[in-house]
């Protein structure tokens, strides 16, 4: 559970008191989109949300900082920062805003 820790130093972040309930974090990224992150901590799952869709993944273990991925989708970051990258697409590299 070390993301919860590199996570918690976000600006733009909304959790609420119930254990099954999801930190939410809103990201600003270079290529001047928004997407979001929903971290269900006790499930071991994220769910990105880009462009009105959303992709569940699920947590993998890192060394540093924090990894989801599905396959195709993928989502790693440490502190405020997360890059997203899809496919064969350039990574989305995003901060917390």
């Amino acid at each position: 559970m070390t993301y919860v820790l590199l996570i918690a130093g976000c600006t733009a972040m909304a959790e609420s008191n119930e254990p099954g309930d999801p930190l939410v974090v809103q990201f600003k990224c270079t290529n001047g989109e928004q997407v979001e992150m929903r971290f269900f901590r006790t499930q071991g799952v994220g769910v990105l949300v880009r462009a009105g869709k959303t992709v569940e993944l699920q947590q993998k273990r890192s060394a540093s900082g924090f990894w989801y991925s599905n396959g195709p989708h993928t989502v790693r970051g440490k502190g405020n920062e997360i890059t997203i990258e899809i496919g064969r697409m350039m990574p989305i590299h995003c901060t917390a805003v």
